[in-house]
């Protein structure tokens, strides 16, 4: 037990969650490092102790919150871990979870989750999803609630949001020439290192979605760049590694920004892109928008080149295509998750704008 006690700090403190470990015996919480504010009730831990699978996952409405549960067996423990976020990262935060969730099972079992216990997880996922978040979700547009912004602080970052290399090369040189990095790791010299990019990685990714990077690509590309810093042993290049992170972004921005759309046309794009896993509509996103669908249509047609549809579709392979890099979700699956009619559908359009199967692309990929 106290080995992985100690597992599960070390492991918090690189990919930042929360976690609690129940006794299933009396259900008292016997050990927890919490980073978030949410505390759970008797009630909800006493629902969280009858599970009978391995890993399971569930969504507490009034807390907002997605709690994964993960059955130690013979230690008669269930380690619940928790990220504090809104229900708009419902699924990506669900992949990261069970990326955990797996390293703990190697650290417990040293072996994989088997595929029926994933499957299992993907259909409680459908029914989350179908049950409570989609509600949710639809509330969350009615009322026009969305991932709040986040405020320029130093001119590095601000440059790093407008995507502007040259500018943020001055300022990040001017920045180490007058100012000092801090210590945020006694451990060792690495560790510190690992710390201070992670720190900026944390930092970028939150002005690159200010900058316009869809959400989910901002966070995906967050978890890939800690992942790959923590597996170094040290480190060098051509430019610094702070650098090298903050040029990343800023390239991303530009990639998301290199057109200067009208300011409707892109409160239409971000919309989509928030709302990814609802069932988009041309109505729903004209309502959003206060337009009608004929002028709507029209206006962004003629900036964006393509009709409102093809964009949405756009938007749902290129999402699509992050779901296939992750194992645990078949077709079936990603076409439930993103609304198309059937999985022999999701297979026909990811062709028309892949030019291969999604099988052929998962292929490519693992």
């Amino acid at each position: 037990m106290i080995a992985l006690i100690k597992f599960l700090n070390h492991l918090s403190d690189i990919a930042i969650f929360s976690y609690i470990v129940v006794d299933k015996t009396n259900g008292q919480i016997s050990h927890q490092k919490n980073l978030t504010n949410h505390q759970l009730t008797e009630k909800q831990i006493q629902r969280i102790i009858t599970q009978t699978s391995v890993i399971h996952n569930y969504y507490f409405k009034e807390q907002k919150l997605l709690l994964f549960a993960y059955d130690t067996d013979e230690l008669n423990q269930l380690v619940c871990l928790f990220i504090d976020d809104e229900v708009g990262n419902f699924i990506s935060h669900n992949d990261r979870l069970l990326k955990i969730s797996e390293t703990i099972h190697l650290f417990m079992k040293e072996k994989e989750f088997t595929a029926k216990e994933v499957q299992s997880l993907n259909q409680n996922i459908l029914y989350l999803r179908e049950t409570i978040i989609e509600k949710v979700l639809s509330e969350q547009i009615e009322q026009q609630l969305y991932h709040h912004d986040f405020e320029s602080e130093e001119a590095m970052f601000i440059e790093v949001m407008n995507g502007n290399e040259e500018g943020l090369k001055r300022y990040y040189y001017a920045f180490q020439k007058n100012s000092q990095t801090g210590i945020l790791s006694t451990e060792s010299e690495l560790r510190n290192q690992k710390n201070i990019l992670i720190v900026a990685v944390a930092v970028s990714t939150r002005y690159a979605i200010k900058g316009g990077v869809p959400y989910e690509r901002a966070y995906t590309l967050s978890d890939n760049l800690i992942q790959d810093i923590e597996r170094k042993n040290h480190f060098h290049g051509a430019q610094p590694p702070v650098l090298e992170i903050l040029l990343l972004f800023c390239k991303e921005v530009r990639k998301y920004n290199y057109i200067k759309y009208s300011t409707t046309v892109k409160k239409t794009c971000e919309f989509i892109h928030k709302n990814i896993y609802s069932n988009l509509s041309v109505p729903m996103i004209a309502a959003y928008t206060n337009y009608s669908v004929p002028h709507l249509s029209k206006l962004f047609k003629k900036e964006v080149g393509l009709s409102l549809n093809q964009y949405v579709m756009k938007q749902k392979i290129e999402e699509s295509k992050r779901l296939l890099e992750f194992k645990q979700y078949d077709l079936n699956m990603i076409s439930s998750l993103l609304h198309f009619n059937d999985a022999s559908y999701f297979i026909k359009v990811f062709k028309k704008y892949e030019h291969m199967t999604p099988k052929c692309y998962w292929h490519e990929k693992n």
